[in-house]
């Protein structure tokens, strides 16, 4: 009797082994990338960001975009990293993009770019890789769009990391003369404070 208690409690097993062996394994979330927040308005002359925002990356070690944006409207100032690619302490390199002209309206500035240094593994989760700041010009009621284009994620190995689209890689940014203050966090190193330019 024993014998037919101890048999058939290891067929069981056996047969819940190999259940679990051979369940397909639960897919991690694809890696998003995007411009935050997606639309906003601000005032005339003030300065503010937009941030290159992630979600759901494994091992991201470094990162590279360009920024497209209506330089009748926007004046560049120059791109912050986020907290996301040194949120477990390590150090990292920021490289500030070039800028080009692209026909009368349009300027890019090409190749921002942040890496980790002197560690072995990239950072898992979600959370802010830059911000890039710019200084509104002019009204613009109709909108304007920053666009974070040609965004390439790569792991320690320096292989690209595949991902989509949080909504769209663009914000609209609308200006007014007489709109509200934009207020956002401090970002960076800097103490960052909206700026009035009359």
């Amino acid at each position: 009797m024993k014998r037919l208690i101890f048999l058939g409690l290891s067929i069981t097993l056996a047969i819940l082994g190999v259940a679990w062996l051979t369940q397909p394994t639960a897919q991690a979330a694809t890696t998003k990338v995007g411009c935050q927040p997606q639309s906003f308005t601000v005032r005339t002359g003030q300065t503010f960001y937009v941030t290159l925002a992630v979600t759901d990356t494994l091992d991201l070690y470094a990162y590279q975009f360009d920024t497209a944006f209506n330089k009748q409207v926007l004046e560049f100032v120059t791109v912050l990293p986020g907290s996301y690619l040194r949120s477990d302490g390590a150090q990292h390199y920021l490289a500030q993009p070039s800028l080009v002209d692209i026909g009368s309206t349009t300027r890019e500035a090409r190749y921002a770019a942040d890496t980790r240094l002197s560690q072995a593994v990239g950072v898992n989760g979600s959370g802010a890789l830059a911000h890039v700041l710019f200084r509104a010009l002019k009204q613009k009621t109709d909108g304007t769009t920053v666009d974070l284009k040609n965004i390439i994620l790569v792991d320690r190995n320096a292989l690209e990391i595949d991902k989509d689209y949080i909504g769209s890689a663009d914000c609209k940014v609308t200006i007014r003369d007489d709109a509200p203050l934009f207020v956002q966090a401090p970002v960076g190193e800097l103490i960052f404070l909206p700026a009035i330019v009359r």
